[in-house]
Parts: structure tokens; sequence; C-alpha cells
């Protein structure tokens, strides 16, 4: 990993600076992640839509398989934002991230099903709040993929990460969850507003505070689904570099470059 080719200034930024830069993250890479959710959230868009249409399936199971999906699909996306960060779009391919993502498919889901097992548990016991028990494991799909290493590994280098910045994480993981609802609100309220009163064609995708879904706020979760992982992305970035000096480094390096251009000039 060559710091200097990173993309990104590394430096040590707040929670608010890391929101603010997810979208402009995703926009400024938007032809391969377009690309890479064209590929994995198609899929998952016509599972819906089939279960809906199709099975007669209720919104609130239809809700629970795209929380399951999105979970386990925004891994890929970690891995695109990963190498994303020191290549640009240009030199990067999408087979690529997919077959790492693949490689580690298994670990992942077991991770993500014990996680909620673990919020699940936590919750109905209600002993303490439940983000206390996940904050410190928010970075275990981060640690599988973008560092290769096994779930109990990733597991301690979560909790490594999250040591003494557990505000943070929680505010991370409040941010990740959040984002689809919003995704899914804005896009159900602005799509219902030009098709029922624009177009007058009435509320043909459902309406999502009527009937607790609709096509629009499906559509819109999904597309969330980016920006909630480069939320969780930038955040582990921001952790290592408080962590490893990331930022320390890239100083030391200016500073022996202006060094050497003042000899050079001084020759």
């Amino acid at each position: 990993m060559n710091l200097l080719a990173s993309r990104l200034v590394l430096r040590q930024r707040s929670l608010a600076d890391s929101l603010d830069l997810a979208l402009p993250f995703c926009l400024a890479n938007k032809r391969p992640l377009g690309v890479l959710s064209l590929v994995t959230l198609g899929p998952i868009a016509a599972l819906l839509a089939y279960l809906r249409i199709a099975k007669h399936w209720q919104w609130l199971s239809i809700w629970v398989v795209y929380a399951a999906a999105a979970l386990i699909v925004e891994g890929v996306f970690t891995v695109a934002l990963g190498e994303l960060l020191f290549k640009p779009p240009a030199e990067v391919r999408v087979r690529s991230f997919l077959a790492r993502f693949l490689r580690r498919l298994p670990a992942i889901v077991v991770s993500v099903g014990l996680r909620q097992v673990v919020i699940a548990a936590t919750t109905t016991m209600l002993v303490f709040p439940v983000f206390f028990v996940a904050a410190p494991s928010i970075f275990v799909p981060e640690a599988m993929l973008l560092e290769g290493a096994t779930m109990g590994k990733a597991l301690a280098r979560s909790r490594a990460l999250a040591r003494n910045r557990l505000g943070v994480c929680i505010g991370i993981w409040v941010a990740a969850l959040l984002l689809p609802a919003l995704g899914a609100v804005t896009m159900d309220v602005v799509c219902n507003a030009l098709v029922g009163f624009v177009l007058q064609l009435g509320h043909p995708a459902g309406e999502l505070f009527e009937h607790g879904g609709s096509g629009f706020a499906v559509l819109g979760a999904l597309l969330a689904v980016p920006v909630a992982a480069a939320v969780r992305f930038l955040g582990y970035v921001d952790l290592r570099t408080r962590k490893e000096g990331w930022d320390i480094q890239l100083r030391f390096v200016a500073l022996a470059e202006q060094s050497d251009l003042r000899r050079r000039r001084a020759a």
C-alpha cells in the first residue's frame, strides 16, 4: 500500500467530515461504482420485485430480505472503495472487485449473521444499549476484505480500531443505518409526487407511509447502499490514520522531499 498514491488527503477527520465526504467520493468514482451497482443491486431489485408482484409478499418481509441482502452486498463496495482510494477509476476493473468479494463471501455471511444475532440478543435482554455491543465490531467486514484477516483476527482488529473512539463508531453505525431509510423516504416522496401530481398516474408503485413500502422506496434504499458503505469505509480510513499515523508518515515524506529540493537548489 503506497500512501503517497492516495486520492484522498489522509488526515484525521471528524465524523461530520467523513459523512460530508462519502457522497462526493462516490460521485468521483461513479463509473465503476455505477457498473458495480447494476451488477449487484440490479438482481436484488429484480428479486424484491418478483417477491412483491408475483408472490404477493407483505412489505415487512420485503424489507427483511432487503436488509439481509444489503448487509452482505455492502462488502463488494467496500472492496471497490478500498482499491479506488489508491487507483483512478480508469485503472480498475469491476470483475476484480467481484472476485475478491466472492472469495471472502462465506466468511462475510457468517460474520454478519453472528453480529446480527448478538445485536438481537442484546436488544432482547435489554442489559445495556445495543450500540455498545455492535460498535466494536463495526469494522469486521473491512478488516476481512481489505486486510485479508480471518474472522477472529478481524474482530480483534475492529475492537482495536474502536478502542477509545466508541462515540465515533456509534455515529458511523447510526449513519450507515439511517442512510437507506433516508434514501427510501426521499425517493418515495419525490417519485410519487412526480408520478401522482405531475403525470396524474396515481401511485402505481405504492406509498411508503400508507402501505409500509413502495417500489420507489426500495429503489431509494438500494441506491443508498454504496453511500452507506462509503461512510463505513471513510470511518475505517480515519481510524487507521489515527492509530497507525498515516498523516504523520506523509508529513515526514513531505519534509524529506522539501529538504531534498532545497539541497538540489543549493547545489
